[in-house]
């Protein structure tokens, strides 16, 4: 069991750094098209930011641990408004403003619904991956086709000549800290009698869920709020659409029905509950950050 944890440990210290690089890089790219700081968020940083779940669930649906995939999506996404937002937000002001971000809070219900559509038969197959890719590839065209240049960007973080080795070697690191991650995972499932798909909800999506976490924190300290409250939508879309869909095309993917009698309603109610913040007044309170949080670690708190 020490060898599981050293591997849960190590595999999430490389997901952080791996995802920390590719970000950093990513951003600095973005900086020089002229990308505003949401667009940034909701795309380049979230995908930088859900690449550990994306080689995650690609590495368990060759392990044929599929549940463990659609466990980590799920979870992720759970993770990133309790616990992200939630934290973020409860330690430094967030805005989360409706009428700037509308456009993406109701895609994100839209796809959640999709997703059950597809996985409440218990089953992901591989040609509903790829309409989810579809549905990715449109979301992206969309948000590069909206015009926000006169918006401030931020600082470049990385210099020029050192984004392609942040971005090469934090792929490297992502992919063989995902693998040290799920190997961990599913022995330490197995070892303590807990079935995959909760340990993928649970402590897998947690330890994907760092970057995000990182990211989220650090904007807001800066107070960066588009790339913050960006980052935590744009990685919720990417995590289904992008994580679930590219998975299932390789492998296709069970869904267990427990876990869609209990996860869904979670995401659900905090999708909802985002809305219903983006309309009160901004920066969202600490009582609203507050409940995030509880609903989060009440959903843990059931799962065992």
């Amino acid at each position: 069991m020490i060898i599981d944890l050293f591997y849960l440990l190590i595999g999430t210290t490389m997901l952080y750094f791996g995802a920390d690089w590719i970000v950093r890089s990513s951003v600095s790219i973005a900086k020089k098209s002229k990308i505003s700081p949401l667009i940034i968020g909701l795309t380049i940083v979230a995908f930088g930011t859900s690449l550990p779940e994306l080689i995650v669930s690609i590495t368990a649906a060759l392990n044929d641990s599929s549940s463990l995939s659609v466990g980590n999506a799920i979870g992720s996404n759970i993770a990133n408004i309790g616990l992200v937002l939630g934290l973020s937000s409860l330690i430094f002001p967030v805005s989360c403003i409706y009428k700037k971000i509308k456009k993406d809070l109701w895609i994100n219900i839209i796809i959640t619904i999709i997703f059950i559509f597809f996985a409440f038969d218990g089953l992901i197959s591989r040609f509903e991956g790829l309409i989810m890719f579809l549905c990715l590839i449109y979301y992206i065209l969309l948000c590069i086709s909206e015009k926000r240049d006169d918006e401030e960007i931020p600082e470049n973080i990385i210099s020029n000549n050192r984004i392609f080795l942040f971005l090469l070697g934090g792929i490297c690191v992502l992919a063989y800290g995902a693998d040290l991650f799920v190997d961990g995972a599913i022995s330490l499932a197995n070892r303590l009698g807990i079935s995959e798909a909760v340990v993928g909800v649970s402590i897998v999506a947690f330890g994907t869920s760092l970057p995000e976490l990182a990211t989220s924190v650090v904007a807001a300290f800066k107070k960066e709020s588009d790339i913050s409250l960006g980052n935590i939508l744009g990685s919720n879309i990417f995590n289904i659409l992008c994580v679930l869909g590219i998975s299932s095309m390789i492998s296709q993917l069970e869904s267990p029905i427990q876990m869609m009698n209990r996860e869904v309603y979670f995401l659900f109610l905090l999708g909802f509950l985002l809305i219903a913040i983006s309309k009160m007044n901004q920066p969202i309170s600490r009582m609203f950050s507050a409940i995030l949080l509880i609903i989060y670690f009440y959903f843990i708190y059931l799962l065992f």
